[in-house]
């Protein structure tokens, strides 16, 4: 009976995920309503999903069934290695091509400037690679020790409010005032928010990390076609024949993939479509009023305050609360402290590199965002395959190459022909 009633969990899920998805979409293009966020600009359009789950693998759903692959194995035999701090230390590679981008962006004739005024926006890119590669390791970790993905997820959105509740009570920050009609114009925008997040998390969970920032780099292709199909928006035909790289290179990474599963390719791209759905909508829903002191920090607060609602009855209908204070009681166990450290750490810098992203590429022009970005994502998967040992064939480095080299010229061929 309790088999038959875990059987039926992930079905109930993603029907309860679905029809959501299906009422927030209908809201978005019936009512005018927007299902988005600010411009790259203005906030991050992260990471991190509309999600794709196979119907061949139902019971992988509830986050018990795949287990990690070489990332696991890796993990738990370096784990006590002093790789942490070594990886971190990679970002100063991809920053030191960044922070060339941004002191262009950040500096100002005439006046004579302080330090911070000086160097806030190297700062902030810094810091904003740091807690992602942060994020990427601990969150992986994480899995590991708990292999329940709808949970982690469900934690790490809701360790923001530890962030930003206490901004707002003392006066750090402007708390937000919204009606009922502009948080129902939200609704859909918290819904891509938690999609994004949920299948970049079941991907990590399912497969490589490497392999997974692979696969998300392929985005600009799905937010074109989006944008077509929505917006009726057409580009240059430069802008298209950039993406052939990024689709290329993509086939070509998950072909040679070793630890390839669809899981991971499903949801990553599921991650895809949440992001690039966000960006679709960005262009209506920010033109209309959605609340006072509604800047983009407080925008992320608000949008995580809600889809920490949405997801907490997903994620318990998914993997169940029995089920899930079973393996976080198994973790504890195994782990101690460590394993508490790792969750501890993953939600603290999944909010934090999502909150430096806003201060740091709001101050970007495009060319030196699409930099930061392209580099970003180059740190990430080199760190990840340094911190995890995944094993990488020469295809798969090439692939990956020619995927992550694309999406640089896409954005610069977008900033450069697209009026």
């Amino acid at each position: 009976m309790a088999d038959s009633r875990q059987a039926i969990r992930p079905v109930r899920g993603l029907a309860t995920l679905l029809a959501a998805a299906a009422f927030c979409w209908q809201a978005g293009f019936g009512s005018g309503s927007a299902f988005a966020v600010l411009s790259p600009r203005q906030v991050l359009t992260q990471a991190d999903a509309q999600l794709y789950l196979p119907a061949t693998l139902p019971h992988a759903f509830t986050g018990k069934s795949i287990p990690p692959q070489s990332d696991a194995a890796s993990a738990q035999s370096n784990s006590r290695k002093p790789t942490d701090a070594v990886s971190l230390a990679l970002a100063a590679a991809g920053c030191a091509v960044a922070m060339r981008a941004a002191e262009s962006a950040s500096s100002e004739p005439a006046k004579e400037q302080s330090f911070m005024d000086k160097f806030r926006v190297p700062i902030y890119i810094g810091l904003w690679y740091l807690f992602n590669i942060g994020y990427n390791i601990y969150n992986k970790k994480a899995l590991i020790s708990y292999p329940y993905p709808w949970a982690c997820a469900l934690w790490q959105m809701a360790f923001g409010w530890l962030i930003f509740v206490p901004l707002w009570l003392f006066k750090v920050r402007k708390t937000p005032k919204l009606n009922v009609s502009q948080a129902v114009k939200l609704a859909p925008a918290a819904l891509g928010h938690l999609a994004t997040h949920v299948g970049a998390v079941v991907a990590f969970f399912a497969g490589a990390v490497s392999f997974g920032h692979i696969v998300k780099a392929s985005e600009p292709v799905v937010s074109s076609v989006l944008n077509f199909c929505f917006l009726g928006e057409v580009m240059p035909w430069q802008v298209y024949a950039s993406l052939l790289p990024i689709i290329g290179g993509v086939g070509l990474a998950s072909a040679s993939e070793m630890s390839f599963n669809w899981l991971c390719f499903g949801a990553a791209m599921g991650s895809n479509i949440g992001s690039a759905s966000r960006a679709v909508y960005s262009k209506k829903v920010m033109k209309g009023d959605i609340g006072e002191n509604m800047d983009s920090a407080n925008v992320y607060a608000v949008l995580t305050i809600m889809a920490t609602f949405m997801l907490i009855p997903i994620s318990l209908g998914i993997e169940g609360p029995s089920a899930m204070i079973k393996g976080f009681k198994a973790a504890t166990s195994a782990g101690g402290m460590g394993f508490m450290w790792q969750m501890i750490l993953s939600g603290f810098y999944y909010y934090m590199y999502n909150e430096v992203a806003f201060l740091a590429l709001g101050k970007l022009d495009p060319v030196s965002h699409a930099v930061c970005n392209t580099m970003k994502r180059v740190v990430i998967i080199i760190t990840a395959i340094f911190v995890f040992r995944t094993p990488v064939t020469a295809l798969g480095i090439a692939g990956s190459s020619i995927a992550i080299g694309g999406t640089l010229l896409y954005s610069l061929a977008k900033n450069k022909f697209s009026k």
